[in-house]
């Protein structure tokens, strides 16, 4: 992971004051807290000033609360010791919400919408709109099947709309 840093895991702010900020989780130990000589700094006075620290295991990335007086909370659980990150993982110090983005397992994206496994809102989704097919002849130009030339690859077949105007 030292020599390719864009494979760390990534802590992104998906909520609270600082939403869409990330960071990557460096080598050593990062201190997360509101105290401006924190290694990430989250602006949120329901933080610490030295809240959580968080660093990289031969496992990928660990957490653990610093004493905060409002506690971390892992998954809606508050931790008390060490506790090791996994892709899609929800961190939350005060009113700041972080989701855990593990690029070399990623099961989600760096917001941390799932890439499988169940929905977790259950609110409705609505179809897309499709366009019912045009009528044979009607609005489209009748194209070769397959088009091709000497050392050219075959182009697929592509409907091209008709311009019709009216008699002058």
């Amino acid at each position: 992971m030292e020599e390719h840093p864009e494979l760390r895991p990534l802590l992104t702010v998906a909520g609270g004051a600082m939403r869409g900020l990330s960071v990557r989780v460096g080598p050593g130990r990062q201190v997360i807290g509101r105290a401006p000589t924190a290694d990430i700094v989250v602006h949120d006075a329901h933080l610490s000033r030295r809240h959580a620290e968080v660093w990289l295991t031969g496992e990928g990335a660990a957490l653990a609360d610093l004493g905060s007086t409002n506690g971390t909370w892992l998954n809606d659980r508050r931790i008390t010791g060490v506790e090791r990150l996994a892709d899609g993982d929800v961190i939350r110090l005060g009113r700041t919400e972080l989701r855990v983005y593990d690029p070399g397992v990623a099961r989600t994206d760096p917001v941390g919408f799932s890439f499988n496994g169940p929905r977790r809102d259950r609110r409705p989704t609505l179809p897309l709109p499709i366009a019912a097919p045009a009528a044979p002849g009607v609005g489209a130009v009748p194209v070769p099947a397959v088009l091709s030339a000497p050392g050219v690859d075959a182009v697929p077949p592509v409907a091209v709309p008709a311009v019709l105007s009216a008699p002058s």
